[in-house]
């Protein structure tokens, strides 16, 4: 190949690229990867239980988990066979333990020799033993907290309204809140609001401005909610959506000799536009 010819196969793709750029959103996520940067455990609060937000979410969850963090993913109400098809429900919970006692040592693990309880009279006595030669744990090293969020990182889809006698939970720990209508959380130390568009839409731009490779697992869930939330593409879309729905479709490319993850899924029957909570429809995203 020529080196004229080359240049202009390079201008060609440079120009497809800036094309596509233009479709592409881009969030201020610098706040969260910082976040991320300390993180050893994420949460991941789904307030509303539908086909777009438990996507979404378990998307998320599926890269932090790759990345090598520990991460749970709750939601309010036990998902039914209209969801069998999303990879990571094993990650899913509808228990949050908001009344949890944390206590955090802030002392070597390797000088730690073990753990141990005891009943002291009805009184509950937990021990840690140290290593000979251990430096003495002291007092201003031990936090005691009540409740809350044992996470590092927690991350929720929506208003916490919803969550009832547990929304109190946002008041403690690190929260980032990912938002299709407009809110303003005082408690929220990162925030990404897009009115238009549904969750899994915001979600295929998020996730790789974040360093989350979207792959075979967390594409083809962000395809099903896209699919679910515009109604296979026929509602509530944008230039955007199209262009996530590209995104997540290439992720989805089976490896040849294997089989299509997307062949048997029953995209019909999870178009579900009843409002029983629980079941799945659109988002209500404003129409283009």
């Amino acid at each position: 190949m020529s080196d004229n010819n080359r240049s202009n196969i390079l201008n060609q793709q440079q120009t497809i690229n800036n094309t596509i750029q233009k479709f592409m959103k881009n969030y201020q996520v610098d706040p969260i990867k910082n976040l991320l940067t300390t993180a050893s455990t994420a949460q991941v609060i789904i307030p509303t239980t539908n086909i777009d937000s438990v996507a979404a979410g378990l998307s998320l969850a599926l890269g932090l988990k790759k990345a090598g963090k520990t991460v749970t993913v709750f939601t309010p109400q036990a998902t039914d066979n209209n969801y069998s098809k999303l990879s990571g429900l094993d990650l899913l919970t509808n228990q949050i333990s908001a009344n949890d006692l944390t206590i955090t040592v802030d002392h070597p693990l390797d000088q730690i020799e073990k753990v141990s309880y005891n009943d002291d009279g009805g009184k509950l006595n937990l021990v840690v033993q140290t290593k000979p030669g251990s430096t003495q744990i002291q007092n201003e090293k031990i936090n005691i907290q009540n409740g809350g969020s044992n996470a590092d990182i927690s991350f929720i889809l929506g208003d916490e309204a919803t969550l009832g006698q547990n929304a109190d939970i946002v008041n403690r720990g690190n929260w980032v809140i990912i938002s299709n209508t407009q809110v303003n959380k005082s408690w929220a130390k990162a925030t990404i609001i897009d009115p238009s568009a549904p969750f899994c839409e915001i979600f295929t731009f998020l996730l790789p401005l974040l360093g989350i490779k979207l792959d075979m697992d967390s594409g083809k869930n962000l395809l099903i909610g896209l699919r679910v939330a515009t109604q296979s593409f026929s509602v509530n879309v944008s230039p955007e959506s199209f262009e996530a729905g590209a995104i997540c479709l290439k992720a989805t490319q089976p490896v040849p000799g294997q089989p299509d993850p997307l062949a048997s899924t029953p995209i019909a029957g999870v178009e579900n536009k009843s409002g029983t909570p629980g079941m799945n429809k659109a988002n209500p995203v404003g129409t283009v």
